[in-house]
């Protein structure tokens, strides 16, 4: 960081995650999918990224490990998926959203504009965007939506 800001316009994107069988994701795709401007440093959307892919990784294999029920993509080795191609996209877009929603704080705390609808200082963004992951992950494991429904 240097000066007022940092140029991520510099920095290379970073890979996530690929070298694990899991679908490889990086910092310039999530920067892209997300639309993250590029004032916001290359490692932070790693480090986020990271912690997201671990988080969802996590709740899919233990899901699967701990239930008898089938998921609708096959296992590999280690309860590694093989996941179609729209399955790697369900699986991109929740932990795109899972990072995108981890880093809410650090956005605002970044982004001192005194703009009157910077959403990253909106609690309940969080929460819609975190929905957004969760649906993700469901939809993966073949699970409906969670709701009421109404009869």
């Amino acid at each position: 960081m240097s000066g007022f800001g940092f140029n991520a316009g510099e920095a290379d994107s970073i890979a996530i995650d690929k070298d694990s069988g899991w679908p490889a994701l990086s910092s310039g795709e999530f920067r892209t999918h997300r639309r993250i401007p590029e004032t916001f440093e290359e490692q932070a959307l790693a480090d986020s990224l990271n912690r997201s892919v671990a988080e969802i990784q996590q709740q899919l294999t233990e899901y699967i490990a701990e239930t008898d029920k089938d998921v609708p993509f096959a296992l590999g080795i280690g309860l590694i998926p093989n996941f179609t191609e729209i399955q790697i996209s369900i699986y991109r877009g929740a932990v795109y959203a899972r990072s995108h929603a981890d880093l809410l704080g650090y956005f605002s705390a970044v982004d001192q504009k005194e703009a009157g609808n910077n959403k990253a200082q909106d609690p309940e963004q969080q929460d819609t965007i975190l929905a957004q992951s969760s649906r993700g992950i469901r939809l993966l494991l073949g699970l409906d939506r969670v709701g009421v429904h109404s009869l």
